[in-house]
């Protein structure tokens, strides 16, 4: 359409069309379809763009006004069929393709298609009604879309995500099962030469994955660009039901390397200290344990890398670890060269009774000398961490080696974390030893410097919820205080998170402290004591608020449907 035709809406008719009022575009001079926002959007896209229930008169009446407007494209080339099936309004899709089988042959002439065109027109993303239906699981969308354009292979959109990988990706088990047993073509590509069965195992859905695997078996061995087949990254982020599901269809799958440093699934569990993948891996196929990658790698040294107990238990109780102990990767690197330059504890109390009579001697000995080899030699130290950081160009090494990212986004919080958990430490320390109400300067000498208000109940209140801030805190620093000496790996991410719990508990206990011991001190005017009370309180009224409206900006921002 030529934009020189087009006319600018008035606010009225703008209003008119948010609310679906039908007289004010009955008797307007020009078309329709010419009506338009500066984005393009139409009558019927206005009325359309919101999750509020919307009637199917209203759309009906314009329409026979003007027929144009239901194919009519937004300047993010979506159609009225692509935003009612955004916002999930079943019933106007029906109109909307019923509309399609029923036009006059002059409708064709002014460009209206049939059903099936109109279904199959895509955006500016190059996505189809269908797509947009699969990914926000409107399923009684994906019924009427399917059940009316059953033959057609939609393609992905423009991040190569097909509907089917949508739908897999964020787990709509419904809507997969729709497309599965409906569509006669179906696409399961999705990008990076993932199939659907990547994007659900990859997000731990495990009913998707068996519908996937009911329909089409094959694509257990289909792997993306990188050799990661849909095993591999069950095994990497820990979904031990995804890989136990996997390895039922075919649990040669296991033995299948990727094409980066020709790792197996079992190098994945192990790397990440993902015991379940592990024994379920092993339990199936127990020689893969013997395995090693290009490097020479056994699945010792990738538990290794781990620094998982869990992991290290599980090799070390295989019949097979004693061969794995000194087993040599290509610059002559064993497991315990790993253990040693990675602070692993010397003898951890686990290794002891897995090793017996002589093996012991001769681990430890052997254990110790490489131990102290690598704390003497520097050089060699930065040479073996230099080597386990090169993890290569796949999703491990961006998730593994990408801790720069990780680092840089603690370290941006972590100086005003610090001064909150050492203000409220300063602030609760302080309070304790000037207590509300003073302490007895006569009396007995027994009770000289105690405080006056000890009998008082919202005095006791005050003390302890003092204390426990005052706990609270001060672990909080001395947290940020240990975190340097280990390094800010992204396997301490959860302290971290911890860290930041303490401070968060630590304030609300703050509060209370500051709420009982005003309390007590003013008992005497009861009603000044309940307003400040409920003043200092508010405090966690505006704090959940907070936490909501944040919780809710980041949903919006990211688009989340879920980090291993």
């Amino acid at each position: 359409m030529d934009p020189s035709t087009s006319n600018s809406m008035s606010l009225d008719l703008y209003k008119a069309a948010e609310d679906g009022i039908i007289d004010p575009f009955k008797n307007y001079a020009e078309p329709l379809n010419l009506l338009l926002t500066p984005i393009k959007d139409t009558i019927l896209h206005l009325y359309l763009s919101t999750p509020t229930q919307r009637s199917t008169h209203f759309v009906q009446e314009l329409l026979n006004i003007c027929p144009s407007l239901l194919l009519h494209t937004n300047s993010n080339g979506d159609t009225p069929l692509h935003v009612a099936t955004t916002y999930g309004h079943s019933n106007i899709v029906e109109l909307f393709v019923q509309q399609a089988k029923t036009q006059h042959p002059n409708d064709l002439e002014n460009g209206v298609v049939g059903a099936t065109g109109m279904l199959r027109i895509i955006n500016n993303k190059k996505e189809t009604a269908l797509h947009v239906a699969a990914r926000n699981d409107h399923l009684s969308i994906v019924e009427v879309l399917t059940n009316e354009d059953p033959h057609f292979l939609y393609s992905g959109n423009d991040s190569g995500e097909t509907p089917l990988y949508l739908a897999a990706e964020r787990g709509h088990l419904e809507v997969v099962i729709k497309i599965l047993n409906t569509c006669t073509s179906v696409a399961f590509a999705g990008p990076n030469g993932k199939t659907a069965l990547h994007a659900a195992a990859m997000n731990r859905h495990r009913g998707v994955v068996q519908e996937i695997l009911k329909n089409k078996t094959s694509l257990n061995n289909e792997a993306d660009e990188n050799g990661w087949t849909a095993l591999h990254y069950a095994a990497y982020i820990g979904s031990s039901q995804v890989v136990e599901e996997l390895l039922e269809y075919n649990k040669y799958v296991a033995y299948m390397t990727d094409n980066v440093r020709k790792r197996t699934a079992l190098h994945l569990a192990a790397c990440k200290g993902n015991r379940k993948s592990m024994r379920q891996i092993i339990s199936k196929c127990p020689d893969c344990f013997k395995l090693v990658d290009d490097r020479g790698w056994s699945v010792f040294h990738y538990a290794a890398i781990s620094r998982s107990d869990d992991a290290l238990k599980i090799v070390l109780q295989n019949p097979s670890s004693m061969y794995l102990i000194n087993g040599k990767d290509v610059r002559g690197n064993t497991p315990l060269h790993f253990l040693a330059v990675l602070n692993a504890r010397p003898i951890s109390p686990f290794l002891r009774p897995l090793a017996k009579g002589d093996p012991l001697v001769q681990y430890e000995h052997n254990f110790f000398d490489i131990y102290r080899l690598c704390r003497r030699s520097p050089a060699l130290k930065k040479e073996i961490l230099e080597w386990i950081e090169d993890l290569g160009i796949g999703p491990l090494g961006k998730t593994i080696i990408g801790k720069d990212a990780f680092v840089a986004t603690y370290g941006e919080a972590s100086d005003s974390k610090l001064i909150v958990a050492a203000l409220v430490a300063t602030v609760t320390f302080a309070a304790a030893f000037t207590l509300p109400g003073g302490y007895k300067s006569d009396g007995n000498e027994r009770d000289q410097g105690s405080a006056i208000l000890s009998k008082n109940s919202s005095f006791i209140a005050f003390v302890v919820a003092d204390a426990i801030a005052m706990v609270l805190s001060t672990s909080s620093v001395l947290i940020h205080f240990m975190l340097p000496l280990y390094g800010y790996r992204a396997r301490f991410a959860w302290l971290m998170e911890y860290e930041d719990m303490l401070i968060v508990y630590a304030i609300g206990a703050m509060v209370v402290a500051f709420v009982t011991g005003t309390f007590a001190v003013l008992a005497t005017s009861l009603g000044l004591a309940i307003t400040t009370c409920v003043i200092g309180l508010s405090f966690f009224v505006f704090g959940g608020y907070t936490a909501k409206g944040l919780q809710s900006s980041i949903y919006r921002f990211s688009g989340i449907s879920s980090r291993n």
